[in-house]
């Protein structure tokens, strides 16, 4: 029976769970709890590539079309096609029928590029670092006028043409074409909006075969070329767990996409092996849950170890992706559930905008056992539906198992995955949203003082975030940011949109101090933020100017949050410098607060004692204080009369040079790099 009253439920519960611990394991492995309001990245979808050019077979027909996009019985469900931009413009039209049949179920279709035309690139060595070809770097705009015209042409097609990627595994070149890093974001800074120009389509990164990162943090370092990337991509071939973590990319405000991958190996007639095929859902795991991915896309979507095999039926393989491509779909979000509630059990979790909740559970043990999954947040579940695929099962249903308030239990055979479908009495069409919170007496939505807690604040790109007692702008502590490798990394705070609500007015305050580097630096609270076009935009709340070792406050008392703006985040940055930074006494308070910070007092270059006027007696300190150390930071900046952040004797060459009326102005300031 498909609904129980609460009293037979607990029952049944009760008898399930006493029944259970004589059939199962006496250990207990851990609650499975699952938190609906803790949100991490948003789902693309799950694909894969058609590719008739190099396969024997040619192009998918119409009922492997179907199988592989459709979402009925025995159908994978596949959201993305990616296809392939040949460098041979008269073979383009091989991508368009399985692209047009894709588009038509509700895939996003994209491309990649495999080799520059023939009079585009010269030969290379033949290894991997020296690729069978190279871009002419001559020819770099009649490359880019080539992507573009594919874009044009497949769009001619009548087909959104998502995104076309630079180059595929440009590190792993043998058989293709081979490019730096330095090359790749050199091209992208220069050309990559010459790619997407007058279309449709989004410029994705060039895809590395293993997830390497040297050119993600080459573009990433490149404020041009990290401009012009509007999304990145990489392949999984031999990428461990740890590897798939990326958080410079992660906290890029960009997506990521697996591109392409095979496991566990491309041996003909292997898609059928088990438990190897396991490893697929495994590594969608591991790519969505470690590495944050938006989207997972397999190699071949027909191929003898691909999801589908040479007869158009789904495989072992393809079975454990549609575990997760059957019901985790586009726009579904992953929230918190315990990964790993027992050993070698992975456990991922969704809910999409109908209120539904989606787990998918990975048993790669060698050991069945019953789990317990809980809704945290108290929902009462009112119908849970599974999906298995196990040695001797292909996605086998189980309808109604039975549930109590808001757990239930399920049985997770050995070497096996799972999808459960929970529905709930509480579902709205929209994600929960935290309760709104009300202002102090101060008017302050939040006060983040750091005194012993980082208050929700978290890396932003490579930067690594501790809180420091070497100074505060009040009380005993400050956040810290350290390592970082690009003016953009820093620090950031997520807002919630129920609080600071989008059109609406408030006032933002922080205060920002720095140590090293040059004599004055200047930062920026900004707004990064979603727009209701689906991009991610970045907004100047505040900006100021610090002396190296004093505060500054950056404060905005009537801030507008644009219209629209969702998935919103305040950080600092810096607009050129890498060094280390503090901030200090953050606050979000209603529209028109004055929030006290730190003072920002003016000051003259060459006006060594802040007496008001530049003459002899500064350049005597001046004199003294380079002798014998510049006792504060301030003497420090006002005396760097030569511009060039460092307080030698051009300094006092200059200042003389001034008060004889030699020279009417100092030299130009160098700014912080």
């Amino acid at each position: 029976m498909k609904h129980l009253s609460r009293i037979t439920a607990a029952i049944s519960a009760a008898a399930m769970m006493l029944s259970l611990a004589t059939i199962f394991p006496a250990h207990a492995a851990d609650v499975c709890q699952i938190d609906t309001s803790s949100t991490h990245q948003t789902i693309r979808g799950f694909g894969g590539i058609n590719l008739p050019e190099w396969i024997s077979q040619g192009d998918m027909t119409d009922a492997q079309r179907q199988k592989a996009f459709g979402n009925g019985a025995d159908e994978l469900g596949l959201t993305i096609l990616r296809i392939y931009c040949s460098d041979d413009s008269n073979a383009w039209k091989n991508a368009v029928p399985t692209a047009k049949y894709a588009q038509k179920m509700g895939a996003t279709i994209f491309a990649t590029p495999w080799n520059p035309p023939a009079s585009m690139r010269f030969n290379g060595d033949g290894t991997i670092k020296g690729g069978k070809y190279q871009l002419d770097k001559s020819k770099s705009a009649d490359y880019a006028k080539h992507l573009n015209s594919f874009v044009k042409y497949i769009e001619s097609q009548g087909i959104d043409l998502y995104s076309i990627s630079v180059q595929n595994e440009p590190d792993y070149a043998a058989e293709w074409t081979y490019w730096s890093p330095e090359e790749l974001t050199t091209f992208i800074a220069n050309y990559g909006k010459a790619v997407t120009e007058g279309t449709k389509a989004k410029l994705m990164s060039p895809e590395s075969f293993q997830y390497r990162k040297d050119i993600y943090n080459a573009i990433l370092a490149n404020p041009q070329a990290s401009a012009n990337v509007d999304l990145y991509g990489t392949h999984f071939y031999g990428t461990p767990r740890e590897w798939m973590d990326f958080p410079a990319l992660e906290n890029s405000g960009k997506e990521i996409w697996m591109t392409e991958v095979y496991v566990p190996d491309s041996d003909a007639d292997s898609a059928d092996l088990w438990p190897d095929a396991l490893d697929v859902s495994k590594n969608i795991h591991n790519g969505v849950v470690v590495g944050n991915l938006n989207a997972y896309v397999w190699w071949y979507i027909r191929r003898s170890y691909g999801l589908m095999k040479e007869n158009g039926q789904i495989s072992k393989r393809g079975y454990c992706m549609a575990q997760y491509s059957k019901f985790v779909r586009p726009g579904d979000v992953r929230i918190d559930a315990t990964e790993s509630p027992e050993s070698d059990v992975y456990v991922s979790a969704y809910k999409n905008s109908q209120g539904q909740v989606t787990v998918v559970a990975v048993n790669y043990s060698d050991t069945g056992y019953a789990q317990q999954f809980n809704l945290a947040r108290g929902e009462n579940i009112t119908d849970v539906d599974r999906w298995r695929t196990s040695s001797s099962e292909n996605i086998a249903l189980t309808e109604n198992l039975e549930y109590t308030g808001s757990s239930f239990w399920a049985q997770l055979p050995a070497k096996s995955v799972s999808t459960f479908v929970i529905t709930t009495d509480g579902s709205t069409a929209t994600p929960e949203q935290p309760a709104e919170v009300q202002p102090d007496e101060n008017g302050y939505y939040f006060h983040d003082t750091f005194e012993g807690d980082v208050s929700d604040w978290t890396a932003r790109g490579s930067a690594t975030l501790t809180l420091s007692g070497r100074t505060a702008y009040e009380g005993k502590e400050a956040l810290l940011a350290m390592d970082r490798t690009s003016a953009w990394h820093g620090m950031a705070k997520s807002l919630d949109a129920n609080t600071f609500k989008p059109g609406n007015v408030y006032s933002f305050s922080t205060n920002a101090m720095y140590f090293d580097g040059a004599n004055t630096d200047t930062f920026y609270l900004k707004l990064e933020y979603k727009g209701s076009d689906g991009k991610t935009h970045y907004a100047s709340v505040a900006q100021g100017t610090a002396i190296k070792g004093e505060w500054v406050q950056l404060a905005n008392e009537n801030y507008t949050i644009p219209e629209g703006a969702s998935e919103m985040r305040l950080y600092v940055e810096t607009p050129k410098s890498t060094n280390n930074f503090y901030i200090d006494d953050v606050v979000g308070a209603t529209a028109g607060t004055k929030i006290k910070g730190a003072e920002s007092i003016p000051y003259t270059r060459g006006d060594i004692n802040s007496d008001g006027v530049v003459n002899i007696y500064d350049l005597m300190l001046a004199k003294k204080y380079l002798i014998s150390g510049f006792p504060q930071a301030r003497p420090a900046v006002t005396a760097d009369v030569s511009g060039n952040n460092t307080n030698d004797v051009e300094d006092i060459i200059v200042l003389t040079k001034f008060l004889h009326g030699s020279i009417r102005q100092f030299p130009e300031q160098q700014t912080a790099e």
